[in-house]
Order: structure tokens, then sequence, then C-alpha cells
């Protein structure tokens, strides 16, 4: 029985196709071959029985020569989805996306049509997911005004999709300082005015957080909770449909929902 070769890579979209590289030229065939990446908090990293791990360094290069090919040789598309899938929290995506990228490269642009395979429909979905929530952080995010004129916002999304959020806010705050800091990975995305934004890793993330004077003055965190209240019509109130329309997760970091008279959260 042919062992099979398990290539364990960084749970990061280059440490992903890193590992894709190797499993790929790597000869010992797709079926005998098998991506996991790290978890991020390193809980559901089972070793297999009558298995060979290959531990995967990052590299960029190579990770660069799969973005190139997937761009080239599929699509655009399939390759933004990929991504997305990437930075998905779901366990298994790393061998997913080397599955699908099999297909991919065998079928070409038109894998995206092909949703009754089970594979190409669970990227779709995937990538639907993770697409959706970074939808709702464009409006969800809140920026607090720091005391050297920084704009802070935290975000705890249960995705990785800091990289996708900020774009956004660069666009539209080109001559703002501003960070958005990822409280559950610990990784900040930085932007200087008229500078291209940068994402670093920030284990004093919390720190970060506390150093700010949450009982300092900011107008704009008034605003946000004196519209808040002005433009709700009490006999209107609607708590589950409100819960439906912003989510529970996402109100701790929305001043607007901080000691604000009209915030009818259900048990």
């Amino acid at each position: 029985m042919n062992k099979v070769k398990i290539f364990l890579c960084e749970n990061s979209m280059d440490g992903i196709f890193t590992a894709i590289y190797q499993a790929w030229s790597s000869g010992y065939g797709h079926a005998n071959v098998k991506i996991e990446e790290k978890s991020e908090k390193n809980n559901y990293s089972n070793f297999e029985l009558f298995s060979d791990y290959i531990y995967v360094e990052t590299d960029f290069d190579k990770a660069i020569k799969v973005a190139k090919s997937i761009k080239s040789k599929i699509s655009m598309d399939v390759y933004e989805m990929v991504c997305r899938v990437a930075l998905s929290n779901y366990q298994g995506k790393g061998d997913l996306i080397y599955r699908f990228l099999i297909l991919g490269f065998h079928v070409g642009s038109s894998i995206i049509n092909h949703l009754s395979n089970e594979t190409v429909n669970k990227v779709f979905k995937l990538s639907r997911y993770v697409n959706n929530e970074v939808h709702h952080f464009l409006g969800f995010v809140r920026f607090s005004e720091h005391n050297n004129n920084i704009l802070i916002s935290t975000i705890h999304p249960k995705n990785n999709v800091l990289s996708l959020i900020v774009p956004h806010f660069a666009d539209r705050l080109p001559l703002e300082k501003f960070a958005i800091i990822d409280g559950n990975r610990n990784i900040c995305a930085l932007h200087l005015p008229e500078k291209s934004w940068i994402l670093v890793d920030a284990p004093d993330a919390k720190s970060i957080i506390s150093d700010y004077d949450i009982n300092k003055y900011d107008e704009y965190q008034d605003l946000w909770k004196n519209f808040f209240d002005s433009i709700a019509i009490e006999a209107r109130i609607n708590p589950k449909l409100q819960r439906n329309n912003i989510p529970l997760r996402f109100r701790d970091d929305m001043p607007e929902f901080l000691n604000s008279s009209n915030n009818p959260i259900l048990p």
C-alpha cells in the first residue's frame, strides 16, 4: 500500500500555493498526495496513520508561479475565488483548492459552471461565504479617533478577510492615517496619507487597543450614537429583524450599539 504524502503548510494564501506547487511537481500523483494547512489555533491538525508528512516552507516565488498559472490557464475569476477560499476559516481548504485546481487546469475557465461537481460547489459556496462577510464589514467597520489623529478600528471576522476589506477604505480615505486591527488574528492593516497600505503582524494588538482611551470624547462616536437613536421609530422597533440585518457578533465593535438607548438585544 502506497503511503499518502501529506504536505503540511502555513495557513496562508502563499503557504497553500507553495504546497500546491510542491505537491503538483512531486511526481507522487494526485491520488497519493494531500495538502493540509496548519490551524491558526493549532486545534485540528490530526496526524494520520500510514502517511508521510512533508513540511512545506512558504516560498513566495513558487506561490507567485501558481497564481500566474491560475490566471493565465484558467481565469482571473477562478483565481479570485481560490483566494477567497484560501482566506476562509474552513478546515481542509488547502486540499479542497488543490482538487479544484486539478479540475480547473483540465476544464479551463468553464469550471465555475460545473456546480454539480461536489468540489466545485464547495469552492463556490465558500467563496460566496467569505465575500458576504467582506460585504458586511464594508458597512459595519467603525473608526475611533486616536489622540494623535490616527483613526483606529477593531474587527473580529470569522474569516481572514482584512486584506479584502482595507482597499475599500484606502480608496475612500486616501488622506487619513488609519489602522484596522483584526482582534481574532492579531494582524493589523496600516495606512498613511497618499501611501499604499500594508499588513503587519500585531502580537500586541490588545495593548494597542487598550492604549486608546475609550473615555476620550470622540465626536464621531457620538454622531453614530445620535444618528442611531434619532432614526429609530419606537412603534416600529423590530429586534428580530434588526438582529438578522446586524448579527450580534458585529455589535461589540460598533459604537452605536454601545450604551445606546435603542439597543434591543434579545437574549
